[in-house]
């Protein structure tokens, strides 16, 4: 996919918050997995989620940076995978979506990890009663999960049905089979058994021992990867930097993520060069 603007030159090394060593670490890692999420971290927010396209440039910087000696980039978002290869076309890396219900290998592999009946049907009735609250264009059913989406409404409303939902949700979530968690910009109910950090898990069950995993994200879901990297990698959180989170480092916004894309993907990190 083309691009319509050129991002920004980024000459000096971009601030990590908390991590003040961070471009260090990259540098004598033998090896870099960085995992990202999609929507408030490449993407800013729309109204309309399949207007929610990557800032400028960071598509590019992405490439470039898998390019790099031992250096791999994923995908890892609650999306469906369909969702985000409409909104970005064909990268030629890994992509997990819908909390790692779906995976798609570089070469255009696709699996979707299947669901037992009961969540299934679990699923089906939490569409129902989301759509007796919602709009129907307002109720999206992935793989695992349904998701109502409140952004552009009025935020008195919005919190009236998101208030409704959750009631009606709550029922369900007794049973151990689903749960339910807010994102930014609606409710989500998921079916339990799989999250962003079991798909990070795994991928990384298979690298180098000695391989430095970077995740970056800012939503609520993207926790569960925050918590998976814990002692091992770097989880860097976007948004406020008063934000709770188990991520040990801080961006402010899909602009600076891009930044630093932009920065490493423009220069040739040499890993294990201070080994």
């Amino acid at each position: 996919m083309t691009e319509p603007h050129v991002a920004p030159l980024v000459v000096e090394p971009p601030s990590i918050g908390g991590v003040n060593d961070f471009w260090d670490r990259v540098v004598r890692a033998p090896s870099v997995a960085l995992f990202l999420d999609f929507d408030g971290t490449l993407a800013p927010f729309h109204s309309d989620r399949m207007q929610a396209y990557p800032l400028p440039g960071s598509m590019d910087a992405i490439r470039a940076i898998n390019d790099q000696p031992r250096t791999n980039v994923a995908i890892v978002s609650g999306r469906p995978i369909s969702e985000i290869m409409t909104l970005i076309g064909e990268l030629g890396m890994t992509i997990s979506g819908a909390h790692g219900y779906e995976y798609r290998t570089p070469d255009g592999g696709y699996q979707v990890i299947p669901l037992p009946a009961e969540q299934r049907l679990l699923l089906d009735s939490a569409r129902e009663m989301a759509m007796r609250i919602f709009p129907a264009e307002r109720v999206e059913r992935k793989a695992a999960s349904v998701a109502a989406h409140v952004r552009g409404l009025d935020a008195t409303a919005a919190a009236d049905m998101v208030s409704r939902l959750e009631q009606q949700w709550r029922t369900l979530s007794d049973s151990d089979l689903v749960d339910f968690r807010p994102f930014n910009g609606g409710l989500e109910l998921r079916a339990k058994g799989r999250t962003k950090g079991t798909v990070i898990s795994e991928m990384l069950d298979s690298a180098p021992a000695d391989i430095l995993p970077i995740y970056i994200g800012d939503d609520d879901t993207d926790e569960d990867a925050f918590r998976a990297l814990a002692g091992r990698g770097i989880g860097i959180k976007v948004g406020p930097a008063n934000a709770v989170t188990q991520a040990i480092g801080h961006l402010d916004s899909c602009e600076a993520v891009r930044d630093m894309l932009t920065y490493w993907a423009g220069r040739e990190i040499h890993h294990g060069a201070g080994s």
